[in-house]
Formats: C-alpha cells, structure tokens, sequence
C-alpha cells in the first residue's frame, strides 16, 4: 500500500500594506509603557506634592489650595522628601521587586568552587530574599501589630502600612507562591510532598486584587511620612522665623495689626505714608497677597497676617537675621 503524499507547503501569505512589523509593534509597546509609567510617575509626585503642601501650611494655619498652586509647581514639591538615603532606598527596592518578578521557580545545584566573591555576594543576597519573600506573613503580622500601636507610634505611623503592602507585594513573588515542580521548595533543599492538583485561582483575586491593595497601603505610607516630614520643617521654620526675609509695611492708614513683636511708627501727617509697621517675617508671597508672621509668632496663639498689596500700601522687602 503506497503512502499518501504529503500536501504541497501553502504559498507565504503576502504582507498587508499598511500593517505594523513585529518591530514597530515592540517600539510602539515601549513608548507606551514608557508614557504611562510617566503618567503614573507624575500622578505619584502630584499626590505627594500636595500632601506636603497641606502639612506644612496647616501648621501656620492656612489652606494650600487656597494659595493657588499650580500642578507643576505642586509636582515639584514632592522632591522636598528626596534624600540621599531615600534614593538608595529606592533603587534597592526596585531592583529587588524586579530580581522578586523575574527570578526563577527552581533551582539547579551547580559547582560553586569556582565562584567569585561578586558571585558569592549575589547568591547570599538571593538567599535571604527568598528567605524575606517565604516570611512575608510575619512581615504582615507586624504591620498589623503595629496598627494596634497606633496611638503610640506618632510620627512613625507609616511604617504600618509600609509593612502591609511590602508583606502582601513578597507574597506574590514567585518564590513565596510556587513551589519546584521536581517536589522541591524554592530553595532547592528542602523536599515537599506531592500535593494534589488545584483549581487554579482567578488571576484578577490572586493578582491584581493583592497588587491594587499593597499600592493603596504603600501610598498610604507614603503620604503619613509626607505629611509628618512637611509639619516637621514647618516647625523648624517658625522656630527660626527670624531668618526669614523681613517685611516692612508703609501705610496711609492705620492698619488693625498687633502681635508679639509687631511694632507701628507714626511718620506724620505729612508723610504719605503715615504708619510704619515692623518686625514682621514673609512667610510666602502669591498673586500680590503676602502672607506674614510676626516675630513672637507661636503656633498656639501667632496669628498670620494676610496683606493685599495696593495704592494705599507698600510693602518693602529686607533680608532676616542671619548667622554669622
């Protein structure tokens, strides 16, 4: 019995006019993910522009909105919270959640005679990540007792949900999820039983749902830890407001302004500008509004002054006591 011969290869199909190459479609994937991790970026530093801003001038008891900042101008105020150790400790958390998202479910046992000490380095740093990524519930359970320690934790506050979310972003690593399919665990050295297979779960509930909440708890992190750093420098700047550039009012009327510090001068009648007031410190300066606070300002009884600049008032600015 003769064998059927084999149907003749179908002719290429001709290429659409018009149609993307693999290509482009990857340059076009890029520039897309690159604009939306912008996007995203900026929305970041939007967020946290503005909590700083809120902090800070709740302190002298004014609303930031209110002050008319713009988006990038409140953009650019979420760098007030950059440091030197804020930086490494960003770079070391990205570069450990992409070594968590890309790192291998198994491992081979391999000859480590030969090893430099770099090499050495990297598989002890693995090892301890895989460590921290299959100790991740103890990493939830102490956020969660830190939330219990609320009242008492003050301006540490953020460390609690800080903890949530990174416990909850470890669980979803590959070594804190799967296990080897030769019967052992992440490590490579310890032997699992064989357990019976599972439905596998929705990827949206075993994914996306613990991704969306680590991110609301980290941003919530992140903004207590704004908001305390924003009140903080606010305090350190009323108790050095004689820094600050000096305010001296020239007024054709006598003004209602008093307050520790605050001193008025009769100039007469001749002067156009009659009344002189002194001993007042910039506290910011928008659209011709001045902001002020008198020398003794104090946070429980300074009042801030808010001066609209006109015909009948003249406001000159000097530089504040400076260290010598």
């Amino acid at each position: 019995m003769s064998a059927t011969p084999a149907p003749p290869p179908a002719p290429p199909t001709p290429p659409v006019e018009g149609a993307s190459t693999p290509g482009q479609r990857t340059a076009a994937g890029l520039l897309g993910i690159v604009i939306a991790q912008a996007s995203f970026l900026v929305a970041i530093m939007y967020f946290l522009g503005a909590v700083y801003l809120t902090a800070y001038y709740s302190y002298f008891r004014l609303d930031s909105f209110s002050l008319g900042f713009g988006f990038a101008e409140t953009a650019i105020q979420s760098l007030n919270i950059v440091s030197a150790p804020m930086a490494i400790v960003c770079v070391l958390a990205v570069l450990t959640a992409r070594h968590l998202a890309s790192a291998p479910t198994s491992t081979t046992s391999s000859d480590t005679n030969g090893e430099t000490a770099r090499e050495r380095l990297v598989r002890t740093a693995e090892r301890a990540l895989r460590a921290l990524a299959r100790a991740h519930l103890y990493v939830i359970g102490a956020g969660f007792t830190l939330l219990l320690l609320w009242s008492w934790l003050d301006v540490f506050r953020w460390t609690a949900p800080i903890l949530l979310g990174v416990g909850i972003l470890l669980g979803q690593s590959p070594w804190a999820t799967r296990r080897t399919t030769d019967g052992r665990g992440t490590d490579g050295d310890s032997p699992t039983p064989h357990a019976a297979p599972e439905t596998a779960p929705s990827p949206t509930w075993s994914r996306a749902v613990p991704v969306f909440t680590a991110g609301l708890l980290v941003t919530w992190g992140l903004s207590l830890a704004t908001g305390s750093l924003g009140e903080e420098e606010a305090r350190q700047a009323a108790a050095n407001i004689v820094r600050r550039p000096s305010v001296v009012l020239l007024s054709t009327d006598r003004l209602s302004l008093a307050g520790p510090g605050l001193k008025v001068t009769d100039l007469g009648a001749k002067s156009h500008y009659r009344y002189r007031y002194t001993g007042l410190r910039r506290l910011i300066e928008r659209n011709g509004r001045y902001y002020l606070l008198p020398l003794g300002w104090t946070h429980a009884t300074g009042p801030t002054y808010v001066i609209q600049d006109g015909g009948d008032l003249r406001v000159e600015l000097f530089p504040g006591t400076q260290e010598r």
